[in-house]
Parts: C-alpha cells; sequence; structure tokens
C-alpha cells in the first residue's frame, strides 16, 4: 500500500476521480483535494499537509495542469506549486498522460521539468475502466525511483563546498534557500562550522569564541548533537585553553561521554572538523576510543 498526492487540474475532475478510485481499488490510500479540502479551510496550508503524509506524487499532466506551448495554454498554476512542493519533499513524481501536452511541450517550466520522466498513458484506461494494468505500471516506475528532496540536494552541495575548502560558497549556497524544520539542525552546522574554519580557530576573539560556542551548545539538543559536543571539545581544547578565556564548556571526557547513546559524528563532519586540529594532534584518535 502506497500513501500517493493526486495532483490535477480540476477542469479535469472526472478523469482524476476514476483514477483515484482505480487507486483505492487496488489498496492504495489516495490524497484527493476535493475530499481532503473542506470549505473554509486554508487551501495552501492543508495541500502542503497532504503531500508532506504521502510518499509519491501522482501527476494528471494534460493542457489543463502542464499548459502546452503549442495551443498556447498556460500551466495550473495551483499544480505548479504542488509539483514544487513534492520536488522540495523529495516525493517520487509520476507523470499520467491524459493528451499530448506532456510530449508535445508543457508550458513555462514544466517541460523541462518532465521532459525525462518516465509518463503513463492512461487514456486507454480511462475509456475502459480498467485501471489494473495502470496502477501496477505507477508502483513499478516508484520502485524504480531514487529522488532526494531539494533540502537535501542544497545541504549535499553546500558540505562538498565545505569538504573542498569553499567555505564562503558553503554558506551562500545555504542562504539562498529555506529549509524545512527537519533540516534545520544540520544546516546550522555547517554554516557554523564554515564559519569557523574561515575565521581561523587560532584568530576568534573571546567574543567570537563564546559566540560559537553558544550556537554549537543550542545544537546539542538536536539531532546534531555528536557533531556538535566535537565542536566544543575542538573549541575548549584548542581556543579558550590555548588564549586562557573563561568558559563553561565541560571537560573532553564529559563531552565525549554525553553523546554515546547518539548518532555518530558523521565522517564528513570530523573529517572537516579535524582541519581545525594542529598536525600532530591525537584528538580524533581519543574521541573515537
Amino acid at each position: 500500500m502506497r500513501n500517493i498526492f493526486l495532483s490535477y487540474s480540476t477542469k479535469d475532475s472526472d478523469a482524476a476521480t476514476k483514477i483515484v478510485e482505480g487507486l483505492k481499488a487496488a489498496g492504495h490510500k489516495v490524497w484527493f483535494a476535493p475530499n481532503k479540502i473542506l470549505g473554509g479551510e486554508n487551501y495552501a496550508e492543508n495541500i502542503e499537509e497532504g503531500i508532506e503524509q504521502c510518499e509519491l506524487f501522482v501527476l494528471l499532466a494534460s493542457k489543463h495542469s502542464i499548459g502546452n506551448k503549442l495551443l498556447k495554454v498556460a500551466a495550473s498554476e495551483e499544480v505548479s506549486n504542488e509539483i514544487q512542493l513534492a520536488k522540495k519533499h523529495g516525493l517520487k513524481q509520476i507523470p499520467l498522460k491524459l493528451d499530448d501536452s506532456i510530449v508535445s511541450g508543457a508550458a513555462g517550466g514544466n517541460n523541462y521539468h518532465f521532459i525525462r520522466k518516465q509518463w503513463i498513458d492512461v487514456v486507454v484506461s480511462l475509456e475502459s475502466g480498467d485501471f489494473a494494468p495502470i496502477v501496477e505500471q505507477i508502483i513499478a516506475t516508484a520502485d524504480n525511483i531514487e529522488t532526494k528532496s531539494l533540502d537535501m540536494q542544497y545541504i549535499e552541495k553546500a558540505e562538498i563546498d565545505l569538504i573542498i575548502g569553499d567555505f564562503e560558497q558553503s554558506v551562500r549556497a545555504l542562504g539562498e534557500y529555506s529549509f524545512l524544520d527537519k533540516y534545520v539542525p544540520r544546516v546550522e552546522f555547517i554554516r557554523l562550522i564554515s564559519n569557523l574554519l574561515r575565521k581561523g580557530i587560532k584568530n576568534l576573539n573571546i567574543s567570537e569564541a563564546d559566540e560559537f560556542t553558544s550556537e554549537f551548545q543550542r545544537l546539542r539538543n538536536t539531532h546534531m548533537a555528536s557533531s556538535s559536543a566535537y565542536m566544543l571539545a575542538i573549541l575548549k581544547l584548542y581556543c579558550y585553553q590555548p588564549k586562557g578565556f573563561k568558559n563553561d564548556i565541560e571537560d573532553f571526557a564529559t563531552l565525549k561521554n554525553s553523546v554515546k547513546s547518539c548518532k555518530p559524528i558523521n565522517v564528513k563532519y570530523r573529517f572537516v572538523a579535524d582541519k581545525l586540529l594542529p598536525a600532530d594532534s591525537q584528538f580524533a584518535v581519543e574521541w573515537l576510543i
């Protein structure tokens, strides 16, 4: 059973209803706007909530939904927004071909977006009422799709910049996008470590060191706990102690023990953080023992 979001133009409501019935008859859950949004409710909020709850985005592709260049028909603004939300949340996307728009040229950015997507023709099934083959195709196609959310694509690009040492670009890339809440701690950690590497741990004054410490302490209450504890230990040993700055950071052993039950620090973050350490440092080895 799959949780499926069906995106369509209201001008194709009859076809959409039949497809929903076919998917439900096969045992799948379908988020279908007319059934899910009551009068007076916020349409945009309900749509995003529906997309968040689903794993598969099925688009009824027609001139009414994605537009048609040849016919000079504009795409549905609502459908375009739903497509972007599906991309943002990393849903697998499968277009169902209702007419030739997806082949002859969708309008706006939809043509580029769907040019390489494997579409499924549903015209015959709509005429015959037999949706079993189409449902099987949808699920089989979904099983072969690998996808990442836009959030993860931005994050991974920033991580690559971080690893190769382009710290300014790493921070710049993250600043150009609004992330879902679940990714925010990771994004904040990347920004912090990028800025710390850019400044250099030896060049920090007490005010700057305290600011970094405060931010890493805050992130210890998130899924970035291990990585943040690691950074705090580095700050304590290689910034505060050599400079004689006062601080309330726990000692190395306490920090290390505090994250024993947490997910270990990501290897890529440890690799980058270790650039802050002296060449002969055994810090990383002792942390892992």
